[in-house]
């Protein structure tokens, strides 16, 4: 099997998939015969090396390898992209991303995974990209403490949280990725909105729900995609049994320092 036969496999799961799409052969030889695939959130160089290490030739990961969205497609490139792929070529990695039809898809793409993953149950509502959950009703700051112990097995322990932790919540809300703006949850009737690092500002969603008292929860946007990559991962191995699949397990992208 050719690495170009995965991305092709991939790509065919969502009818609604755009022709201009992220979702394609990023880097290497796209007609490499697969000896092993890894899949991973983020392919940093030291995940490029695990990769190798676990015997894959083939890489599917859902974040770009060059710092930009369209890669290297971007206008214009950050210093080292190319260093960058002349190095993965000398490696002999193909990597091929698997984003834009992981976000859609229903039922194991991103935004179910994590809410599997937080134990939130069946969504009662949402829309493509985001879902809306009902939970016991407690207030947002006892939820927030219960969400914590469950990123923390991600390596972040702490939230970031805006808005009144009093306020009793009912329903809550996630999105996607940077496709989680808490604005959508509230107005899709979410009590309380889990949104993610990249695209909140605090002043203009966290001021916002200060003064309004909206409950927000801001995670890591690594933290609320690893779910899906285990499902993508379990997906492979289902689809390709006679592949050796590994899952490279990520964690918060940053480190708390304490002074």
């Amino acid at each position: 099997m050719k690495a170009t036969e995965i991305n092709q496999h991939l790509n065919s799961l969502y009818p609604g998939l755009q022709e201009k799409t992220v979702d394609r052969v990023i880097c290497g030889d796209p007609k490499a015969e697969v000896e092993g695939v890894a899949v991973a959130w983020m392919p940093y160089r030291e995940t490029i090396e695990r990769a190798k290490a676990a015997g894959a030739n083939v890489m599917v990961v859902h974040e770009p390898t060059f710092f930009e969205h369209w890669d290297l497609d971007a206008k214009e490139l950050l210093p080292g992209a190319e260093e960058k792929k002349a190095w993965i070529e000398d490696q002999g990695m193909t990597i091929i991303r698997c984003h834009d039809v992981w976000d859609a898809l229903p039922e194991i793409g991103i935004p179910f995974a994590w809410g599997n993953f937080l134990e939130l149950g069946e969504p009662v509502g949402g829309k493509l990209y985001y879902n809306v959950y009902e939970v016991p009703e407690q207030s947002a700051l006892d939820f927030t403490k219960r969400m914590a112990t469950y990123t923390s097995k991600l390596g972040q322990e702490t939230l970031e949280f805006y808005g009144d932790p009093d306020r009793s919540v009912r329903r809550v809300g996630l999105g996607t990725g940077c496709i989680s703006n808490p604005f959508t949850s509230y107005e899709l009737g979410a009590d309380l909105a889990i949104a993610v690092d990249d695209i909140v500002r605090a002043w203009v969603a966290g001021e916002w729900c200060r003064d309004n008292g909206n409950p927000l929860v801001v995670v890591n946007h690594c933290v609320s995609e690893e779910p899906g990559m285990v499902t993508l991962a379990d997906h492979l191995r289902k689809t390709f049994p006679d592949v050796e699949v590994t899952h490279l397990a990520q964690r918060c992208t940053y480190e708390s320092v304490r002074g």
